[in-house]
């Protein structure tokens, strides 16, 4: 799991920048950060259903869920009763506390994504992410709390923080900023006791 870990840190980092890439024009800004979060469920293999392609899963409160396997995951086989499946899920938002440069107020959503697979000689496993760049507009401005909201293109609404109180003072309800949201999903299996 580790080593699939390191991979998909990798992969994040890239499509982190791939997101981000604008044209030379874009200065480096402050930055305001919204809060990040995260879930890790380990759950147990209670049944496994290779031919109809279903996964049936008992959860950390006891709960079961039979659960589609998509055609993708190729070592469906290999997952046995008994097993645990972790899920562990991020995701943040950067936001650049200046004004978007003209390629990207052409293209204001971007988004870049990749997965990866455990290799062969390790129990089954994936990893998946995706950064998505966004011209937002800031919705409001809060001076005591030193955060400001913005809604992006989609119409999402996030609160971020900034601390840097020079840079907070220069923004304003209906201001363009830049906002990078990443997310990362890593999927382990670990054989249960024999």
């Amino acid at each position: 799991m580790k080593m699939l870990f390191r991979r998909l840190s990798s992969v994040l980092a890239v499509l982190t920048l791939a997101a981000c890439s604008s044209t030379p024009e874009a200065p480096a800004a402050p930055k305001a950060r919204g809060e990040a979060a995260g879930i890790k469920v380990t759950s147990t293999v209670e049944a496994v259903d290779v031919a109809a392609r279903r996964i049936t899963l008992k959860g950390p409160k006891g709960n079961v869920e039979t659960y589609l396997v998509d055609k993708e995951v190729r070592r469906l086989g290999e997952i046995k009763v008994g097993d645990k499946v972790t899920a562990d899920y991020k995701v943040a938002a950067i936001a650049e506390l200046r004004e978007p440069t003209a390629e990207e107020r052409s293209e204001p959503l971007v988004m870049a994504q990749g997965a990866d697979r455990a290799p062969s000689d390790q129990p089954p496993g994936a990893a998946f992410a995706r950064a998505v760049r966004v011209v937002a507009l800031i919705e409001s401005v809060d001076a005591a709390a030193r955060t400001f909201s913005i809604r992006g293109p989609l119409d999402g609404v996030l609160q971020l923080r900034v601390e840097d109180a020079a840079a907070f003072a220069s923004l304003k309800a209906g201001q363009a900023v830049v906002v990078v949201f990443a997310e990362s999903l890593l999927l382990a299996v670990e054989p249960g006791s024999k």
